[in-house]
């Protein structure tokens, strides 16, 4: 958590449970998806959100069905790799078939070889939708370790200025 009076705005994390029983027991008896989006709109509303992010799992299941239909906008992220490629085309569909208003790609583990202008064109070229973004590999990002926020550790840095300009797009 980022106390407002510190950053100029909030950030808010709330992790799902790690729980091996707790998760143990979605997988066998699903969860109450009414509740779900009854929670998320309570949390919206209480905190004054002006984004709230859903990270789900790759993939398509319930519950990423659910976050895509109730999403006023996507960001899907991808690797450039044939793997995710296949994967974002279905999922890309599903987002059109749910009539998601604004839907976004953001290339994520970009290797600093690649050219990334090609990239973008071919990206965008293959699904019709605009790039927000190309995050790079970044070393120092894996340095991190998921010990902070990266952007207020590192405000200069290349990658920092990337994720402002995926922001930009929201």
């Amino acid at each position: 958590v980022i106390p407002q009076e510190t950053a100029g705005g909030g950030l808010y994390l709330i992790p799902s449970s790690m729980k091996c029983e707790d998760i143990a027991r979605v997988l066998s008896e699903g969860y109450d998806v009414e509740l779900l989006q009854t929670g998320l709109e309570g949390l919206s509303e209480e905190f004054n959100l002006d984004y709230l992010f859903i990270d789900t799992h790759p993939g398509l299941n319930e519950e990423t069905l659910l976050a895509i239909g109730i999403s006023d906008a996507v960001l899907l992220i991808l690797r450039p790799d044939q793997q995710d490629y296949l994967g974002t085309a279905v999922i890309l569909e599903v987002a059109e078939s749910l009539e998601v208003p604004k839907v976004l790609l953001i290339v994520n583990k970009a290797l600093p070889e690649l050219d990334i202008n090609a990239l973008k064109q071919k990206i965008e070229e293959t699904y019709g939708k605009s790039v927000a973004g190309i995050l790079p590999l970044s070393n120092d990002m894996l340095r991190l370790g998921s010990q902070g926020i990266f952007c207020l550790q590192h405000p200069e840095h290349s990658l920092t200025r990337q994720f402002q300009q995926i922001a930009s797009h929201c």
